[in-house]
């Protein structure tokens, strides 16, 4: 029996040898894996921040087929897996070495690290595909790339799986990986371009395959290759992405016209000689506007077939400023709790937030002294300080006076919150809730009726999803349509106590174990610290990078060292085509 008081012979205790990371913090208030996840996956239907490269698209149906032909369809899925993912190392390693030991343009093949690390220190001439693992733990990439290809009807199985960035098809079962009509249309494509090449003829029980029978599949297989690709390769994978068999009720409609809304918005920014990237986009699709480096700007106005799509987009957008405000709160919360062992009251933190630094560092940003303390001002005596006149809208039913003096003011504030740091600042809060009156009040005010529906629908659970709609909601149900003239000290408590504090508690009871830690606990009416704090705050657009790089892949959009990005002559006869003959 175990003497615990006395350790036997040869038990001893853990000794770590290094300290193991602590959990991240990412998404605090759940609001981007929620509803800015939900809006993101049918503005960009199958296209996530995960599955960047076209190629893979047309690859995996290639892989799937030729597994299912070699074995007469008489394997189970395991041994079709065990297939694809040899194939899968060839043209991951084969892309390697026909570009000389470097990844292919615009980002590589998964395991492109391990297939350079083979290219430039190994001088073998042949390699045993079954044996190299070019991902960890033998893993394939198509563990990545299956919830959108299910999604998009490229198997026969109908399975259905959640294309949000949490949820992108790890858990969806497959028990045969058969192929639709579509999906075999798909696997010719990719055949036809890899047809010829040693390896497409090797057995299947073929062990060692030699390096330049790899270099010539690479150089055929690859994801730079597409570029240069003839049609019968390409247009696949064009009709793929475009829809083009589909109407205007479902997510693959939606994801062809974000695509023509990248096209067009690409070009316009290209004809203005600017950068595009993702805060161009932003800006164009929240105020159809382009700001060049002086923050010069110029008005744009999206084609009639592109308005709807637009919208949406700057639905996002309201989102993306909604979360940067909520979490600019949180992190005001954490710091104004991290040094009370004891706890503090949500009434204490807001008289914190108030503070004669806080105070004199907003009135040093704005140019100017505040009248009385902050939390004594009202919601619409605050947007006064921006030059916003709330009652003028309120009061007349106007829709565009209240902000000509101050017309990017959440564009302002952003960029003081998250490009100069304010959110680490004790101005943090009083900016964060400048924000977040301005977004309500524009959105309230500037959104089609049709939008905000949609929007709700985005967000059906009221006690965990946090979106426009639901914050609006919140306000004029507790305090009525005059909550614009109460004191901030009020709306702001509820504000934290619901959107903050609840919601992060929440989140984190959701997470449960292994999941993001609590960035502080809540005993009673006290709110205690848990030694963390969070001052990233701004939730970005992750589909944006992948869908641009598609784009790319497909011949559409070139990238050109002097001029930026630019429309191919295919890229605009795509966007000429649907716009003028089809849509209008």
């Amino acid at each position: 029996m175990l003497n615990l008081k006395r350790l036997p012979a040869g038990i001893a205790l853990l000794g770590w040898n290094t300290e193991l990371p602590s959990s991240g913090t990412g998404d605090p208030l759940g609001m981007t894996l929620r509803v800015g996840a939900r809006l993101g996956a049918e503005l960009l239907h199958c296209i996530t921040s995960i599955t960047p490269r076209a190629r893979y698209y047309s690859f995996f149906p290639w892989a799937f087929q030729r597994a299912q032909h070699r074995t007469e369809g008489e394997s189970d899925f395991v041994q079709t897996m065990r297939l694809v993912l040899i194939d899968e190392r060839a043209m991951t390693l084969g892309a390697v070495l026909h570009h000389k030991g470097h990844p292919c343009d615009g980002g590589g093949l998964q395991g492109s690290n391990r297939g350079v690390e083979f290219a430039t220190g190994s001088t073998e001439r042949s390699i045993d595909l079954s044996r190299w693992s070019h991902l960890r733990d033998n893993t394939s990439g198509f563990d990545a790339y299956k919830g959108s290809l299910i999604n998009l009807g490229i198997f026969k199985e109908s399975v259905t799986v959640s294309d949000t960035e949490n949820e992108d098809g790890r858990s969806a079962a497959m028990s045969s990986g058969e192929l639709s009509a579509k999906g075999s249309l798909l696997a010719g494509a990719f055949d036809r371009a890899v047809a010829g090449t040693a390896f497409v003829n090797l057995g299947p029980a073929s062990a060692s395959i030699e390096t330049d029978i790899l270099k010539e599949f690479g150089g055929a297989a690859g994801l730079c290759e597409l570029r240069a690709a003839d049609d019968s390769d390409l247009m696949p994978l064009r009709d793929l992405f475009f829809a083009t068999e589909s109407d205007r009720l479902n997510s693959h409609y939606r994801r062809r016209m974000s695509l023509l809304l990248l096209l067009w918005a690409t070009d316009i920014a290209a004809g203005q000689g600017l950068e595009f990237n993702v805060r161009a986009f932003a800006d164009l699709t929240y105020y159809r506007i382009v700001f060049d480096d002086e923050e010069n700007t110029v008005s744009v106005t999206p084609p009639p077939a592109l308005i709807d799509i637009s919208e949406r987009w700057r639905i996002f957008q309201f989102h993306n400023y909604l979360t940067t405000a909520l979490e600019s709160l949180l992190a005001g919360l954490v710091r104004a709790i991290r040094d009370h062992a004891a706890g503090r009251m949500l009434e204490e933190i807001i008289e914190a937030f108030d503070s004669i630094e806080s105070r004199e560092a907003l009135g040093e940003f704005l140019s100017l002294e505040l009248p009385i303390p902050f939390m004594d001002l009202s919601p619409a005596d605050s947007l006064a300080l921006l030059g916003i006149d709330v009652h003028d809208e309120a009061d007349n039913g106007k829709t565009s006076g209240s902000f000509a003096s101050n017309p990017f003011v959440e564009r302002l504030l952003r960029k003081a919150l998250v490009e100069q740091d304010f959110v680490s600042g004790p101005a943090g809060p009083l900016l964060a809730s400048l924000l977040l009156y301005s977004l309500i009040l524009r959105y309230d005010l500037t959104v089609a009726e049709a939008h905000k529906g949609w929007n709700i629908q985005k967000a059906p659970d009221q006690g965990a999803d946090v979106a426009m709609p639901t914050v609006f909601h919140m306000l004029t149900v507790d305090f009525g349509e005059g909550w614009w003239k109460m004191a901030n000290r009020e709306i702001l408590t509820r504000v934290l106590k619901r959107f903050v504090i609840r919601q992060h508690e929440t989140m984190s009871y959701e997470k449960g174990f292994g999941g993001s830690p609590p960035l502080f606990r809540v005993d009673g009416m006290m709110v205690y610290g848990t030694g963390l704090t969070r001052d990233e705050v701004d939730p970005g657009n992750p589909r944006f990078p992948s869908a641009m790089q598609v784009l790319r892949d497909l011949r559409l959009i070139a990238s050109d060292p002097e001029v930026g990005q630019r429309l191919t002559s295919d890229g605009r006869e795509m966007l000429r085509f649907y716009l003028e003959d089809v849509i209008s």
